[in-house]
């Protein structure tokens, strides 16, 4: 319920619920307003807006004393160049990171293979259901 995203919850009940959950804890709910203001900074127009939405973030995280929070601030200031070089050009890394996790997971699942030959084969045919089935 604390992970989805506030704008796609529809229900009723688990409206309500997460509200109750909300003014229960007041650390959980400054974390949890922050997680949603966070996604802001990637529905900016520009870079210029990301970056002052980005900065009124990490002030705001700040703010709060909650450890963990102080703690993603000052991870996404070590990464705003990177975060905000999204702007410059609109690229995904996502795809390649799935297929490098598959890669990995078939090379531990591999462990003992002789032949290196049929482990590039298996390479070659990592997006074959029937011999990726498990893997990813």
């Amino acid at each position: 319920l604390l992970l989805s995203n506030g704008a796609d919850i529809f229900d009723k009940e688990y409206k309500t619920r997460l509200d109750n959950a909300l003014d229960m804890n007041k650390p959980l709910s400054q974390a949890y307003y922050l997680k949603e203001q966070l996604r802001e900074i990637w529905m900016q127009v520009n870079k210029d807006d990301a970056e002052r939405v980005m900065s009124d973030w990490v002030k705001q995280a700040r703010e709060s004393k909650v450890p963990q929070l102080v703690k993603m601030a000052a991870t996404v200031t070590a990464h705003r160049t990177g975060i905000l070089a999204w702007y410059d050009c609109h690229i995904s890394t996502g795809k390649v990171e799935g297929i490098n996790n598959k890669i990995k997971v078939m090379k531990r699942t591999a462990y003992g293979f002789r032949d290196e030959r049929y482990f590039e084969l298996r390479l070659y045919a990592l997006h074959d259901c029937r011999i990726t089935r498990n893997v990813g």
